[in-house]
């Protein structure tokens, strides 16, 4: 089987209807061998903000001189950077043996996996075949019956729990909050970011039933300081980690993401993971995160940022209006998938920006242009339209001055469409 043949049994599996449950990936694995008891892992669920923890720790353990799996979704730049070894997608050749490894079992069974599922074990058997030292694994949706919670996690990590898929995983914080703290396991350290006191109380009761410790990084100190559209200092206050630290992850909701990562280290290390504060420093340093924040031009600035929700978007809001104090500066390129809360992210972004495009992706999930204009048009804004991404990015960019912001968001559809234009090459 080559790579377009696995892509192509790949894609006969269902990609947009998701399965909950753990059984059918656990028979996928057995197939396998169980590659996922080969190595501990790192665990990283949350509402946003996961796909920053794990690059971050993944610099910092591959710095510190770690072997380290990273397992992402969805792709933003290649089907295949979901799965990476020491920051190296898995190769073609690779992908397809996996696939076919699984091929027969894919459809003997009348419950058949999803693709989320069947990419989940291959990534796995990946991590075993390159004998990874650890594999920080970043929770495909919920977390409770989400395909990764199979593993053997030596700390279990939850970044924040908001609003978001809520047909599924429900339509409250904390139901959703009970989906995600699903991960904890028993003797697992596990760690969260800011909670809500309703939602912080459904987390603690997870823990307590399955008696995993739990901890915050509340007390750890850390501010933002300087920062540009290249880099930003966090200053932390803690002994055993740096006291300065640069980041070239610009958004102004890195902050929480930083403090987590630090706290991080800090319960690794007491479980016996060796972490030099240089790796800290360094591994931070060098973390990069497509379409988070991510400048990729200059004259005018574009920012890609893959906001897909209403607490992005209000993140996002907050950080443009840093990086354009002039409002007649700004223009927003915008698409959103129909599943979302569009209305309220519509409200969040629209009113910060002089001027707005609305596109949409190829995902069949994506909203039609003429449904998100009409929403733009609430704010007495009459919106350019455009039936894909690229031609909104090729005519937006053209038409900005110099020393225009254009942030293109909405969803990550949207911004890996847009990378793929703009970093062709």
């Amino acid at each position: 089987m080559n790579y377009a043949e696995a892509r192509a049994l790949l894609d006969r599996l269902p990609r947009l209807l998701v399965k909950p449950g753990l059984a059918r990936v656990r028979r996928l694995l057995a197939v396998l061998g169980n590659p996922e008891r080969a190595f501990p892992s790192v665990h990283v669920a949350g509402t946003n903000g996961k796909g920053s923890v794990v690059a971050m720790l993944d610099n910092i353990l591959r710095t510190a001189g770690y072997r380290v799996g990273r397992y992402t979704s969805p792709e933003v730049e290649d089907f295949r950077d979901r799965i990476c070894v020491d920051g190296v997608w898995i190769s073609e050749v690779d992908l397809a043996l996996g696939a076919a490894r699984l091929a027969e079992a894919l459809f003997a069974d009348p419950d058949v996996p999803s693709q989320f599922e069947a990419i989940t074990a291959i990534a796995f058997e990946h991590f075993r075949s390159a004998e990874v030292d650890v594999a920080v694994v970043e929770v495909g949706l919920g977390g409770r019956f989400d395909a990764t919670n199979v593993v053997s996690p030596v700390l279990s990590i939850l970044t924040n729990v908001t609003l978001d898929h809520t047909a599924i995983l429900g339509d409250t914080p904390e139901k959703i909050a009970w989906e995600k703290a699903g991960i904890a396991k028993q003797g697992v350290p596990f760690l969260v970011g800011p909670l809500p006191e309703g939602v912080a109380g459904v987390v603690r009761a997870e823990c307590v039933a399955v008696g995993a410790p739990l901890h915050s990084a509340d007390r750890l100190a850390v501010t933002r300081g300087s920062s540009d559209l290249d880099r930003v200092e966090y200053v932390v206050e803690s002994d055993g980690l740096p006291t300065r630290i640069e980041l070239g992850l610009v958004g102004g909701y890195q902050l929480e993401n930083v403090r987590l990562v630090l706290r991080a280290v800090q319960l690794l290390r007491a479980s016996g993971v060796a972490i030099p504060s240089d790796a800290v420093r360094q591994g931070m340093g060098a973390a990069q995160w497509p379409g988070r924040s991510e400048v990729v031009c200059r004259r005018p600035v574009v920012v890609l940022e893959g906001a897909h929700n209403l607490a992005g978007a209000e993140e996002l809001a907050r950080d443009v209006a840093r990086w354009a104090p002039d409002r007649r500066r700004r223009r927003l390129i915008l698409g959103i998938l129909a599943d979302k809360d569009v209305d309220a992210m519509v409200d969040t972004l629209v009113p910060v920006f002089e001027h707005v495009a609305v596109c949409r992706s190829e995902s069949p999930r994506a909203l039609g242009v003429d449904d998100l204009a009409a929403r733009v048009r609430k704010y007495a804004t009459e919106p350019s339209c455009y039936d894909s991404v690229a031609r909104a990015v090729r005519d937006v960019v053209a038409r900005a001055g110099a020393e225009d912001v254009v942030v293109v968001t909405g969803s990550l559809t949207v911004v890996a469409e847009a990378r793929r234009e703009l970093c062709a090459g």
